[in-house]
């Protein structure tokens, strides 16, 4: 059953009920609702078991609902990788401060006591950490027998797994946000290519016909920075803080070093500069393009958020990445944005993906010049603005690729728009016409097994 992230990129959780175990895989926050429909919809639950919560990675779509759920269900045991898990210690009180000043009030307030600083401090030390590809056997409270679980390098971002489920012969594999394809920190995904009974499949990319490669996009950023550096101007990057920054602080150190772009002072802010440490502290001991590459090796300038309106950015070339990705209002990079949007000779490179509800997307559709709305204000823009893909999702081809490898009896995608859905299903369909496939619908139960 699908608790959210199903025809959408939301609140993603999946539940699944193996022999009267119950398990969910990610506790996710939606990214723009704040209303209850912010929260997987555990309410659909009933009286069904919930013994176990497998954590895929610690972004907020997959992680931040963790407190709720773990309030509703305070027997649950939350397991993830030692990665995740340290990285939710940053993750988790973030999340939380900008609940509380966002949410509606139709949450029940008892529903949200595991978001006071104290409590997910505290609850942190539940977190149980699985190794990569180590068994787990654990049974429910109402178990009639033992489910095997293990974790599978996703490719997707630091910590990042897909979930393997096995019991009684009977396999479901989840592959959680995956990637199939070298990013420049993170090497691609280690995910089982047998046969699995249940394939549980991320279908973000699936409507993309040609995904740009790195390459490709990498000489295009290199063609615009220079362009903009050749004004005398400064490029801002928008940075999702977990996974995005930390790529592009290591691309952007490799395209002055390769010549592809002139050196010039890189600058870095916000939540994603105390990430970058996690990942330097994880830089042997998880997968890594250059195994030892510590992100702190690379020279950055730290933005000062009181003194942004006097930078030395603003005067000297530079390359400046902050978070948010999204440029939610207030957040450092949309502040920063504000004074770009002034300069004809900046510019703005976005690198991530946009939700049509945010300032981001706003502003990386908007025309020079021309009025539009930015969170709420009309204004207009002088700079440059341009748009890149340097996705962390695996492309439509590469998923289909998986797919045929696995081949499983059944096929359930998710965290996927309705038109990637579809249009991954309908391809898959004619390859494979005897896999059965399943675009659940939210909170309706699905029989998975021929039992």
């Amino acid at each position: 059953m699908m608790l959210g992230g199903a025809e959408e990129i939301g609140a993603n959780c999946t539940y699944i009920s193996i022999e009267g175990t119950g398990i969910f895989i990610d506790a996710g926050l939606h990214p723009r609702d704040r209303s209850v429909a912010a929260f997987p919809a555990v309410d659909l639950l009933e009286h069904r078991p919930t013994d176990v919560a497998f954590i895929t990675h610690a972004h907020t779509d997959h992680i931040g609902a963790l407190p709720y759920v773990m309030r509703r269900f305070p027997h649950l045991r939350a397991i993830m990788t030692h990665a995740t898990r340290d990285i939710s210690h940053i993750m988790l009180p973030n999340g939380a401060r900008l609940l509380r000043n966002e949410i509606t009030s139709d949450i029940p307030r008892e529903h949200l006591e595991f978001y006071d600083r104290t409590a997910i401090d505290q609850l942190r030390h539940a977190f149980e950490a699985l190794p990569y590809r180590e068994p787990l056997e654990f049974r429910g409270y109402s178990g009639r027998s033992s489910v095997r679980a293990s974790f599978h390098w996703a490719g997707h971002i630091l910590g990042s797994a897909g979930v393997l489920l096995e019991s009684g012969g009977f396999s479901i594999l989840h592959t959680g946000d995956t990637m199939f394809d070298h990013q420049t920190v993170i090497p691609r995904a280690q995910l089982p290519r047998h046969h699995v009974d249940v394939l549980v499949m991320e279908a973000t990319n699936g409507a993309t016909e040609h995904t740009p490669s790195r390459r490709e996009e990498r000489k295009r950023l290199a063609r615009y920075i220079n362009m903009i550096t050749e004004r005398n101007g400064s490029v801002l990057f928008p940075c999702f803080a977990l996974g995005k920054m930390q790529e592009m602080v290591v691309m952007l150190s490799s395209m002055m070093r390769g010549g592809e772009i002139p050196y010039m002072p890189l600058h870095t802010g916000g939540m994603g500069t105390r990430i970058s440490k996690v990942y330097d502290a994880f830089c042997y001991s998880d997968p890594m393009m250059s195994p030892g590459l510590e992100i702190s090796d690379t020279a950055q300038e730290p933005i000062i958020r009181d003194e942004i309106h006097r930078g030395p950015y603003l005067k000297t070339p530079s390359l400046v990445l902050a978070s948010s990705g999204m440029l939610n209002a207030g957040t450092l990079s949309y502040n920063l944005a504000q004074l770009w949007m002034a300069r004809p000779n900046f510019g703005i490179a976005f690198i991530g993906y946009q939700h049509p509800t945010t300032p981001g997307y706003a502003l990386s559709m908007s025309e020079r010049k021309q009025p539009f709305d930015l969170a709420g204000r009309r204004v207009s823009r002088s700079c440059e603005v341009e748009r890149f893909r340097f996705s962390a999702h695996a492309s439509r081809e590469s998923l289909i690729e998986f797919a045929t490898d696995v081949r499983p009896s059944t096929l359930v995608l998710m965290h996927g728009e309705p038109e990637a859905c579809d249009s991954l299903a309908l391809d898959l369909r004619e390859r494979m016409p005897g896999m059965r496939i399943c675009i659940p619908r939210l909170g309706v139960p699905y029989q998975l097994s021929s039992d």
